[in-house]
C-alpha cells in the first residue's frame, strides 16, 4: 500500500494526464473537421462522429465538438487546460455562450482570460450576468417584445419525433420551432381553403414550374448556327443542361429511402443521415457526367462536399467552405 504522499503525488500525475489527454483529443478533433476526416469514414456531422465514431454520450459529444471550435478561435483555451484554470465543461458553456452572442475573436479571449478558476455556478452565473439579453421567465404565453410572445407547451413523444422529420424534411437540424409550427399551420390552412383558391394556387404553381423548366432546359436559339462551305448552316452541338428530371430524382430517393447513400470502403459503413440530402454526380457534371438516376446519389451536405473536394481537389474547393465557430 503507498504512503499518502505517494498515493497523492500518483494521483495529482494522473490527474495532469488526463488534462493533457484532453487537450490531445481536441487537436485531434480540430484535424478531423479540417480534413472532413468524419465524412471520409462515414459520418455526416462532427456531432454524429464523435458520438457514434468515439463512443461518447450526446451530452459528452457536443462539449467535446463545442470546445474544439472554441480551441480554433481562442488558441489561448489550450493554456487554460493545460494549466488547470479552464476545464473542459467550462471551456464549452463559454463556446457556447460565445457562439450565442456572437462574439469575435478578440471578445472571446478576454472571455477566456477572465474566467479562469471559476466553478461551474459562478461561471453560469458571470456569462448570464453578462448575456445582451436576459431571458424572461417560462409562461405558458409570454409577450417579450413588440412583435414576440413566448409560448410554452407540453408534448409527447410522438410530436418531438413529428419535429425532428419535418427538421430532415427542411435539411436543417437546428430549425426553430417557431419555422416547424408555421409551415404547419400554413399546411393546415391550405387544405382548408376553399376547393377553387386552391385550384388557383396549383395553376399558377405548375405554371411558374413549367417555366423554370424550360428555361433550364434547351432552347432551338440555343443550338446556334455555323458556317459549313457550300452546305449552307448546320446545328452545333447544343448546351447542357443541368436540369434533373423530376423521375430521375425521384427514382434516386426511392432507391436511397431518404438517407444518405455514402458508403465506407473499407468499412461498409453507410452514413445514412437524413438531413438536407441533395444530389450527388457519380461521374461529376463537369466531367461529363449524366443526370440520370444511375449517376446519382443521394447524399448529405458532408458527404456532397467531400465528393466534390475527391473530385476537384482541396486546393480547388477550399475557398468555398470555412471551418465552423
Amino acid at each position: 500500500m503507498f504512503p499518502h504522499e505517494k498515493l497523492h503525488e500518483q494521483t495529482f500525475a494522473a490527474a495532469k494526464r488526463e488534462k493533457t489527454a484532453t487537450l490531445d483529443l481536441l487537436n485531434f478533433l480540430l484535424q478531423v473537421e479540417d480534413r472532413r476526416t468524419f465524412a471520409v469514414v462515414g459520418y455526416d456531422s462532427m456531432f454524429t462522429y464523435v458520438r457514434d465514431g468515439l463512443g461518447y454520450s450526446s451530452a459528452q459529444a457536443s462539449e467535446r465538438v463545442a470546445a474544439m471550435r472554441l480551441l480554433r478561435k481562442v488558441p489561448e483555451v489550450a493554456d487554460g487546460l493545460k494549466d488547470g484554470s479552464q476545464t473542459l465543461t467550462s471551456v464549452a458553456k463559454i463556446a457556447s455562450h460565445v457562439r450565442r452572442e456572437n462574439l469575435d475573436r478578440h471578445a472571446a479571449t478576454s472571455l477566456v482570460l477572465e474566467t479562469g478558476n471559476q466553478t461551474t455556478e459562478a461561471l453560469e452565473k458571470h456569462l448570464l450576468g453578462i448575456a445582451l439579453v436576459e431571458p424572461p421567465r417560462m409562461e405558458r404565453a409570454k409577450i417579450i417584445s413588440t412583435e414576440l410572445t413566448r409560448l410554452t407547451i407540453d408534448v409527447e413523444e410522438e410530436f418531438m419525433a413529428l419535429v425532428t422529420r419535418i427538421r430532415e424534411l427542411r435539411g436543417n437540424p437546428t430549425l426553430p420551432l417557431s419555422e416547424v409550427f408555421r409551415h404547419a399551420m400554413k399546411e393546415e390552412i391550405r387544405k382548408r381553403k376553399p376547393k377553387a383558391q386552391r385550384d388557383l394556387k396549383a395553376k399558377q404553381a405548375k405554371e411558374v414550374a413549367n417555366k423554370t423548366i424550360a428555361a433550364n432546359e434547351v432552347q432551338p436559339s440555343e443550338l446556334g448556327l455555323k458556317r459549313s462551305g457550300s452546305s449552307g448552316a448546320e446545328l452545333s452541338a447544343p448546351k447542357r443542361s443541368r436540369y434533373i428530371s423530376v423521375r430521375d430524382r425521384a427514382a434516386t430517393h426511392s432507391r436511397a429511402n431518404g438517407a444518405c447513400e455514402f458508403v465506407h470502403p473499407e468499412t461498409g459503413r453507410r452514413c445514412g443521415s437524413r438531413f438536407g440530402l441533395q444530389m450527388e454526380h457519380v461521374i461529376p457534371f463537369a466531367k461529363g457526367g449524366a443526370n440520370t438516376a444511375e449517376n446519382l446519389k443521394a447524399f448529405c451536405p458532408a458527404h456532397n462536399q467531400l465528393s466534390a473536394f475527391v473530385a476537384y481537389g482541396e486546393m480547388k474547393m477550399k475557398g468555398f467552405f470555412r471551418p465552423r465557430d
